[in-house]
């Protein structure tokens, strides 16, 4: 994703979609030399390209070395270098799109979104923030909704500033379409009386390998339940009461959501671009269910290997 550093590398910034460089504390990026104005330059992701515009500043505005031009709106390759005021002194070193990502109150490390996740820690239930069909959402403690660019959310003990951008990431140039949680095929294979469950997604020729996990057993019981309601309209398929669920696995409700966050890292480093809707959530009720519809649960026959 789009970042900037000092040429020394002492400081560095995550980019937001529109970053407002200068003096100002209201500025994105702040920088305190003299010959900075007040909001001096906009560094902004536009068409693909991080582009950076002189805001009218007494001293200019440079890219290698070359004062813009009033107005001018110039567009930046990686390692570009910037100046404000004078030449140099700033470098792009990530000319990349931009990305979901949280600065935390008390000046501690920013977190980035890894796989379109984007991960705020907490002690027994970290929160997901994911891109949805309308926007962006954050789920916790079981509970979503919509989170907008720059609020502050709270988890834990620690406050979180958002940055969220509305742009979506380009489309990738591939042999085949973007793995879809929809449109995986999911093969459990399970050892009967127990909780061990093999996973393999495939997507069209290709196949995903995910061995057997402890988290795969909640799953396997909402793909059951999906299955059993195969005759419903697509729509209506497969919820699942969380109380029930967790009778079922006769788990406490953080561990749940761990077993999901866990879930939908696991299909996000596939390279699943919405791998958040692997467990989906229906708004304002407790209820959830596995996000795809083809399913398939075939038993295990062989012994486990012995250690």
């Amino acid at each position: 994703m789009g970042r900037l550093t000092t040429s020394s590398g002492d400081c560095a910034w995550q980019l937001r979609e529109r970053n407002i460089l200068g003096r100002s504390r209201k500025c994105t990026i702040q920088l305190l030399a003299p010959s900075v104005s007040g909001e001096h330059a906009l560094l902004r992701w536009a068409g693909g390209h991080w582009h950076l515009q002189d805001l009218h500043s007494r001293n200019g505005v440079f890219v290698a070395g070359r004062r813009l031009a009033p107005d001018e709106r110039f567009a930046l390759g990686p390692g570009a270098e910037i100046g404000l005021g004078e030449p140099g002194g700033l470098v792009l070193v990530d000319a990349g799109p931009p990305d979901a990502f949280a600065v935390p109150e008390g000046g501690r490390e920013v977190l980035v979104a890894e796989a379109g996740l984007l991960t705020l820690p907490d002690p027994s239930d970290p929160a997901t923030i994911y891109r949805g069909p309308h926007g962006w959402y954050l789920e916790h403690a079981g509970n979503v909704r919509e989170v907008h660019d720059d609020e502050v959310v709270r988890i834990g003990d620690v406050a979180w500033q958002l940055a969220l951008p509305e742009s979506l990431p380009p489309t990738a140039e591939a042999t085949e379409a973007p793995r879809k949680i929809a449109d995986l095929r999911l093969h459990f294979a399970v050892r009967p009386g127990t909780e061990y469950v093999e996973l393999v997604a495939f997507h069209g020729a290709s196949a995903l390998d995910f061995k057997a996990r402890t988290c795969h057993y909640p799953l396997l019981l909402l793909a059951r339940e999906r299955l059993r309601h195969g005759r419903l309209a697509p729509a209506q398929q497969g919820w699942v009461l969380q109380e029930e669920l967790l009778m079922a696995l006769q788990v406490d409700r953080n561990q749940l959501y761990v077993d999901i966050h866990r879930l939908r890292q696991q299909f996000a480093q596939a390279g699943v671009v919405d791998a958040a809707r692997i467990v989906e959530r229906r708004p304002g009720t407790r209820q959830l269910r596995i996000g795809t519809a083809h399913l398939e649960i075939v038993q295990l026959d062989r012994p486990l290997a012995s250690g």
